[in-house]
């Protein structure tokens, strides 16, 4: 074909549920299949702490499996579920984390550093939408919390 750009993609073996999926646009994207082929998939037990307030961001995180409470100065601002994200902001700007994550139950996330985050954003229909969708969940949820 002409003028076409061949562009390599890890979700070129996608099958037809994800293609949907992804066509469905940000508010019907699950981000937990596409992110086990895009971070490096991780364990946490009950009661580790993925990252503290003040830490250095090096990822942010998706969950695939658990949950984990979200608190800033021992204050809970949220419950994170599977499909959700954490630490984006810090990954985005690179200061120190605001907020400390603690796994209350077992969990597997995946971990998607910037140069695979700057992909997703690329290649990834619709990523950089859900990822504006969490950061406005987000505030508003810790708006709520305060």
């Amino acid at each position: 074909m002409k003028g076409a750009v061949n562009r390599y993609s890890p979700f070129a073996n996608t099958d037809k549920k994800e293609a949907a999926m992804l066509e469905g646009g940000p508010q019907n994207l699950d981000m937990r299949q596409i992110s086990r082929s895009l971070g490096v998939v991780l364990s946490f037990a009950q009661g580790d702490f993925l990252f503290r307030e003040g830490d250095k961001p090096h990822c942010m995180y998706i969950l695939l499996e658990g949950e984990v409470e979200v608190r800033r100065r021992n204050h809970v601002i949220e419950r994170i579920g599977p499909g959700q994200a954490l630490g984006i902001l810090s990954l985005l700007d690179e200061e120190p984390r605001t907020v400390t994550a603690e796994a209350q139950s077992p969990c597997e996330v995946a971990a998607i550093d910037m140069r695979q985050f700057r992909f997703a954003v690329d290649e990834v229909p619709h990523f950089a939408w859900w990822v504006m969708r969490e950061l406005a969940h987000r505030l508003r949820t810790t708006n709520a919390a305060l």
